[in-house]
């Protein structure tokens, strides 16, 4: 068998004969041969070798032809992006402008504050609250909207920052305020000695709260509370006693009220103004008038040691059957003074119904009025006893004659004009009552027509009762001055008439009716009429009666 195999072009010749003869070719012997095949062996061994490696290479290739390609795709996908978002530019300008206006903000705000002078002291406190809030709330409701813009990232850490700040401020803020006013309110009152036992518990807090307010008055600007150490703990505590300073002091002013009870219509500020200054004569002067409906002012003895005497608001004057000591407990010498002023027009309404006539220029107009109304009482049972439509007549005429001297009296000083006005509304009313009495025929005192009138009756005890129908009253003898009188209609005595006899049931009573009418005048009239005080509330929606 021969094999010629050919390599770099040049034929070689390998030649092997059956029964081991051995040739020579081209000068080449068989040992040639074989050593030349061996070597063509080996590099077809390197040929394959070199035909695997190019084939790795290719594959390798074509593996990251796909890599290069992906991410030559994702590259595209993200241009996309950047070209559909909005420019940054702008956004972020303004997110870093507001937020220089926040830095600028807490470093140059200043409270405004002002010097306070009370027992010869001067405290440094703060003013314009409402704009310092105003403020604080507009940047926490600038940081709030920044927040959802889409460039507020990079300034999450800082913004982070100022709203953990302005939520501490605003908290200190908001205390130190109730605090101020607290202490505003309970200083003068402490300073004055009141409320002996609680005036540790005031002086401490007061130290401390000046103390701070020294420290705002040196360094005025608002975010300097932040840096001062345990302020929000000190606030809280010293917020803590001042509560219970002001609570000893709302049990003191409730045991002052349950003695005296008029004290429950004056505020706590009129009240304690009033147990401080329980012998200054102005103080008494200016809260009089709230206590005592009819009481302006009263007069007192040299050295303003007792009230002699009880003016109304147009200058009449009630002198007190005996005068009232004017001491510390002032709640004590107003009850005096509440007592002789009943007792007072008591003792004239019963002197002057024993007088032969009505004393009009020394008398007082409630007096005089109250006289004339138990007389006519009076006069109306006696002429039906006496029988009924002539007398009643007669009595008619008696009254006409003294309407017509009082309308011609001389009334040149204006509080005797104010007196004869409420008597000659008072007589044309008794007038008007006996011609419905002799219209229907009374002939008995238990006449509807008579029974369902307002009548007025002096006891033995020498008080004055009022009936009507069947509800008896007992007159209370508050001093009324020179209350205008409200002219009586057929309105206005059904109104007396079912307002009476609920309260003789134990019940109220509401007119009810358009705006302007005179609801709350006949309520007041009917008072009036009692001799009571009367205090009107405007009862909407918002108050509470408890």
């Amino acid at each position: 068998l021969f094999e010629i195999m050919f390599t770099a072009g040049n034929p070689l010749l390998t030649a092997s004969m059956l029964g081991g003869s051995q040739l020579s070719f081209g000068g080449l012997n068989q040992a040639d041969i074989q050593r030349m095949n061996e070597e063509f062996k080996v590099q077809g061994k390197l040929q394959e070798a070199e035909n695997v490696r190019l084939q790795q290479q290719v594959t390798q290739l074509k593996g990251e032809k796909t890599s290069i390609h992906q991410q030559i795709i994702a590259l595209q996908r993200r241009i996309e992006e950047i070209e559909d978002a909005p420019a940054p530019g702008p956004g972020e300008v303004r997110i870093r402008e507001a937020m220089m206006e926040l830095k600028e903000w807490c470093t140059n705000t200043e409270l405004v504050i002002f010097d306070h002078e009370e027992l010869g002291r001067t405290t440094m406190l703060i003013t314009d609250w409402k704009d310092m809030f105003t403020a604080l709330g507009d940047n926490q409701s600038l940081l709030g909207s920044l927040k959802d813009s889409a460039y507020f990232k990079p300034f999450a850490d800082e913004a982070s920052i100022y709203e953990n700040n302005f939520s501490m401020l605003d908290m200190i803020l908001h205390n130190l305020n109730i605090i101020q006013r607290k202490w505003l309110y309970l200083e003068p009152i402490f300073g004055r000695g009141a409320l002996p036992h609680e005036k540790q518990r005031f002086k401490m807090v007061d130290e401390e709260f000046c103390s701070i307010m020294a420290g705002v008055g040196d360094d005025p600007r608002v975010f300097s509370l932040l840096r001062v150490d345990g302020l929000a703990e000190s606030l809280d505590a010293i917020l803590d006693q001042l509560e219970r300073c002001q609570k000893a002091l709302a049990d003191f002013l409730e045991d002052k009220r349950q003695r005296f009870p008029r004290f429950y219509f004056i505020g706590d500020d009129d009240l304690l103004e009033i147990l401080g200054q329980a012998k200054n004569p102005l103080v008494i002067q200016s809260h009089l008038k709230k206590l005592f409906a009819g009481i302006h002012r009263v007069e007192f003895s040299e050295g303003n040691a007792a009230i002699t005497a009880m003016l109304s608001l147009d200058g009449e004057k009630v002198v007190l059957l005996q005068p009232v000591g004017v001491t510390d407990a002032v709640e004590a010498w107003l009850q005096q003074l509440s007592h002789q002023m009943k007792a007072t027009l008591t003792h004239e309404v019963a002197a002057s119904l024993a007088a032969s006539g009505l004393e009009l220029e020394g008398g007082a107009s409630q007096v005089l009025c109250l006289a004339e109304t138990v007389s006519f009482t009076r006069d109306v049972e006696t002429a039906i006893g006496r029988g009924g439509k002539q007398a009643l007549a007669q009595l008619k005429e008696t009254l006409a004659t003294r309407l017509k001297e009082y309308t011609s009296y001389d009334t040149d000083v204006e509080l005797l004009a104010l007196k004869m006005k409420a008597l000659v509304m008072d007589l044309i009313h008794h007038m008007d009552v006996l011609e419905q009495l002799m219209a229907v025929g009374c002939a008995a005192l238990g006449d509807w027509a008579w029974r369902k009138q307002l009548r007025f009756y002096m006891t033995e005890q020498q008080v004055v009762k009022m009936r009507m129908v069947s509800a008896e009253f007992d007159y209370t003898y508050e001093y009324q001055g020179n209350a205008p009188k409200l002219v009586h209609t057929p309105l206005t005595d059904k109104c007396y008439l079912t307002l009476t006899q609920g309260m003789h049931m134990g019940f109220g009573g509401n007119p009810y009716g358009p705006a302007g009418t005179g609801k709350t005048e006949s309520v007041k009239a009917l008072g009036n009429a009692f001799g009571r005080q009367v205090l009107v509330f405007n009862c909407d929606e918002g108050i509470d009666f408890q």
